[in-house]
């Protein structure tokens, strides 16, 4: 299916940045508290699986101008929400809901994977009591204190997405349903969709050396508010999340953070083209490990690739 322009619309996405001080690198302290979304690999993961670069750029074309509006009422594009100084639209006080580990149980599907549609934010404490992990049990990246997406969820944009991470990057292959994917799976296919097509924006804007179309301003935009602090990917609940979840953490975020911090490319043009490919390669290596992880002969594909990779070929 011929992938659409999804970077578009924020209706309920704040960005808090200037809430955030003295945070760590990939764990962030607030309050005594802290987020979580994995801690140790358990996982081998390989930078070896790659897509295609001009694959995992394009977009079958032209861009489309949704690109650049909004399609509901007052609604805010990327670019607008990554120049506001906003203010959370609750008193400052407590994030996520208290929850104990035998509630969020009640939220496991037939999988054993916990999914809580509404207030995903949740506050849980371990055995001891002593240490309290505020994690989000969605299957989409979320605003830490809105507990809204920051992408579309649509039927169609799920579809098509899935359909792209599937059938293609790899067609040859077999894959798990949707409903079998993990939320931490689910959380990075759509936002690796989006960036894919932001990057593609951006790619095009080099070729012609103008960076001033609103559309790559939304797409400076979208990485932006990806790359926040409070954009939070669904918390790991399996071995293979893990890696996923770290990769995408350490690796992905910073670089989309890194190119979205340039100021005027079109002056500083070869800095922010280095800085775009490797935002690019990193984003392609996690597209890669992705498709990998969804497929039904993960193990199998897993080795291939890290014995490739090992083996330098």
């Amino acid at each position: 299916m011929k992938a659409k322009a999804y970077i578009i619309l924020l209706t309920a996405v704040i960005s808090l940045a200037a809430l955030l001080t003295a945070c760590g690198d990939s764990k962030k302290q607030i309050e005594g508290e802290s987020t979580t979304g994995a801690a140790t690999a358990t996982t081998t993961t390989t930078q070896n699986a790659k897509v295609d670069n001009a694959e995992q750029a394009g977009v079958d074309g032209v861009v489309s101008n949704t690109t650049d509006q909004a399609t509901k009422g007052n609604g805010k594009t990327y670019s607008d929400v990554a120049k506001e100084a906003t203010k959370p639209d609750r008193p400052a006080g407590q994030i996520g809901l208290n929850t104990t580990q035998e509630q969020l149980l009640t939220f496991a599907d037939r999988y054993g994977l916990v999914r809580v549609p509404d207030h995903p934010i949740r506050r849980v404490s371990d055995p001891t009591g002593k240490q309290v992990n505020i994690a989000n049990y969605s299957d989409s990246v979320v605003n830490l204190y809105t507990e809204e997406p920051i992408h579309l969820n649509t039927d169609e944009f799920i579809h098509e997405a899935y359909t792209f991470f599937t059938e293609g990057v790899a067609p040859g292959e077999s894959y798990k349903k949707w409903e079998e994917t993990s939320n931490t799976e689910r959380g990075l296919v759509k936002m690796l969709y989006l960036s894919r097509e932001g990057l593609h924006i951006l790619e095009e804007a080099m070729k012609m050396h103008d960076y001033s179309s609103p559309s790559v301003q939304n797409a400076l935009g979208f990485f932006k508010v990806a790359s926040e602090f409070e954009s939070v990917l669904p918390v790991a609940q399996t071995p293979t999340d893990i890696s996923l979840y770290n990769m995408y953490d350490q690796r992905v975020k910073p670089e989309w953070k890194k190119l979205s911090d340039l100021k005027n490319p079109a002056a500083n043009e070869k800095v922010f083209t280095a800085a775009y490919r490797k935002a690019r390669d990193e984003t392609n290596n996690l597209m890669g490990l992705l498709n990998i992880m969804v497929s039904t002969e993960m193990e199998k594909r897993l080795k291939a690739a890290t014995d490739q990779q090992n083996t330098g070929k």
